[in-house]
Formats: structure tokens, sequence, C-alpha cells
């Protein structure tokens, strides 16, 4: 009896050691949690200078707040911290190889999310510069179908063009594209639009800078919120209408808005301020309801002028278009 009492006591203290290092290795997968929100509106400091995030020539004041928001990636999760994580709707557990491919290491994971942080701002930028109706200048990034780097489309069969949505329904077709090449006007036959690489810019005439120096962000999540604080910082009046907005959307530089990860540890950590109004990306709406407060206006966004008609439509007290 006594040696069969100390097998059992063996064997259930191996299992208890068995599960508890079961339970404290890592698994594969990241933890999604709220991260910091910064004003795109304000400044920060850096070696204690004050930077403004978004400024230009001429600028109007604002009362209020354009908050950006972000999530933080826990990278190291044991299945029992996996497990807490799954029973909370802060967090959100993701599997590492979607945010971390295989084969790719941190550095290069790191250098990629710093481009997609410049190429929102750059976005942003050319959106909202769409939006208050500067001129574009449609070029050729690379040679195609006759088409030359460098080339300046100004015409498609004849109907000029002043951006990349008039270029739309000439995607598929055969078309002669007229562009200033070398000063001269040249007449380019049987190009497929849809088969180059244009990139559209728009004039600045309000010399727009971001210094975004001082924030530790990377991905492209941010660009709706940057363009939206570009076009009130360069405009009349205050979109926000003294209040503290939030909100995210990838951005392109027509001004669409595209869906981006982490909304709902986005949406906690705005509610976490007290934010009351917070604008998604419309495909991100069923997430961002989920677990958005009763008091928390949750504003469907596809594009920037419907963030910029919803702001000024809160602001007179009318309704906007909710997820």
């Amino acid at each position: 009896m006594r040696r069969r009492g100390i097998t059992v006591l063996l064997g259930a203290v191996l299992v208890a050691l068995l599960t508890w290092q079961a339970l404290s290795m890592d698994v594969a997968y990241v933890v999604f949690s709220p991260g910091p929100t910064e004003d795109v509106l304000g400044s920060e400091e850096v070696e204690g200078v004050e930077h403004p995030i978004i400024t230009a020539d001429t600028e109007y004041p604002s009362e209020g707040e354009l908050r950006l928001t972000t999530v933080r990636v826990k990278q190291s999760v044991t299945l029992v911290q996996a497990m807490r994580y799954w029973l909370s709707n802060e967090y959100a557990i993701v599997p590492r190889d979607l945010v971390y491919p295989p084969g790719e290491s941190e550095e290069e994971i790191a250098e990629e999310q710093e481009a997609d942080w410049a190429e929102s701002q750059s976005n942003a930028e050319q959106a909202a510069l769409g939006y208050l109706g500067e001129p574009a200048t449609i070029t050729v990034e690379a040679d195609s179908g006759g088409l030359l780097t460098g080339d300046v489309v100004t015409a498609v069969d004849g109907t000029a063009v002043t951006s990349l949505e008039d270029l739309a329904d000439y995607a598929e077709s055969e078309t002669t594209v007229t562009v200033t090449r070398a000063g001269a006007a040249v007449e380019v036959p049987g190009v497929t639009l849809g088969d180059a690489e244009l990139q559209s810019t728009h004039d600045d005439p309000y010399n727009i800078q971001i210094d975004t120096e001082a924030l530790d962000i990377g991905g492209p999540s941010a660009g709706l919120i940057f363009a939206l604080g570009i076009v009130d910082r360069v405009t009349e009046g205050d979109l926000t209408d003294g209040k503290v907005i939030a909100g995210t959307g990838e951005i392109d530089s027509e001004g669409n808005v595209g869906g981006i990860g982490g909304i709902q540890q986005k949406i906690a950590a705005s509610a976490d301020l007290g934010i009351e109004v917070f604008l998604a990306p419309a495909s991100n709406c069923s997430d961002a309801v989920a677990v958005a407060p009763d008091n928390m206006t949750i504003v469907r966004v596809e594009t920037l002028a419907d963030a910029v008609a919803a702001l000024e439509s809160l602001a007179a007290g009318g309704e906007v278009t909710t997820c």
C-alpha cells in the first residue's frame, strides 16, 4: 500500500508539473490591446522642443481634438494568458503568422510598418488636397504600352482628365491617351490604362507639413485622421466643434477609406478617455458596434468626404450615418 501511495503521489506531482509547463508555454498567437491615442491637431515634445504635428502656411485654430488610435501588440503569450485575454472584449488573440509572416525578420517587418506609416501620411495629404479642390497632376510611374515614365496624362480619347477617378471607365479597353512629354503634347494610341502605373499628385498652396518624429507608431491606419487634420487646419471653422473626436481608417490618395485591424481595441482606448464620437471604416462597422459603449456614436465612413460631412452635421446638431 505504501508503494502504491508513493506511486500515486509521484504521478500526481508529474501531472501537475506537466500541466504547469504546458500552461506556461508560449502559444503561436499575439495579443492586441488598447494603445495610446494622439491628437493630430496638437504637438509633441522632442528634446524639450514642441513639434506641431500638422502645420501649414495658413492655419485656422481648433478648440477640439482629432485623435488617431493605435493598438499594442504583445508578442509573447502563454496559454494561461491567452485564455484570460480571450475572455475580454478589450483584447484580441490573433495568430502570430498574420502579424509576423514566416520568413520575415523583425527588422523587415518594422521597415514595412514604417513604410506604411509614411505612405499613410502621403495619401492623407493627397486626399485632403483633392477634397479641397486643388488641381491634380497624373504622372506615369513606369513605361507601359507606349506610355513613358514621367509622362503627364492630360486627356483620354480627347476628354480632359483631372483625377485617377476620371480614368476608371478606361481601365480595360484600349484608348488614345494624350500626355505631356518633354513639354509637348503627344497622343499615344492603343493604351490600356488598367495596365499602367499612375500616380496622382495635387498642387499644395498651403505648404502642408506633417511632423511625426515624436510618435512611435507604424502602419497605415492613421490616414483618415491625418487627412481630417489637414482639412481642419487649412480651412476656416472648426470641424471638431470643440469636441474630442477619435477614429481610424486607411486612406488612399483619392480619399477612399479602407478597413483596419484592432478596431475593438481602438474603441476601448477611446472609451477610456470618455470620447463619444468615433469614426470607423464601413467594413469595420460590425466589430465596432459590438464593443462600443452606449454613449459612443460610431460614425460609418467610406470616404474623406463622408467624414467631413459627418463632423459638419454633428456640429450643426444634425444626423449622421452610423454603424
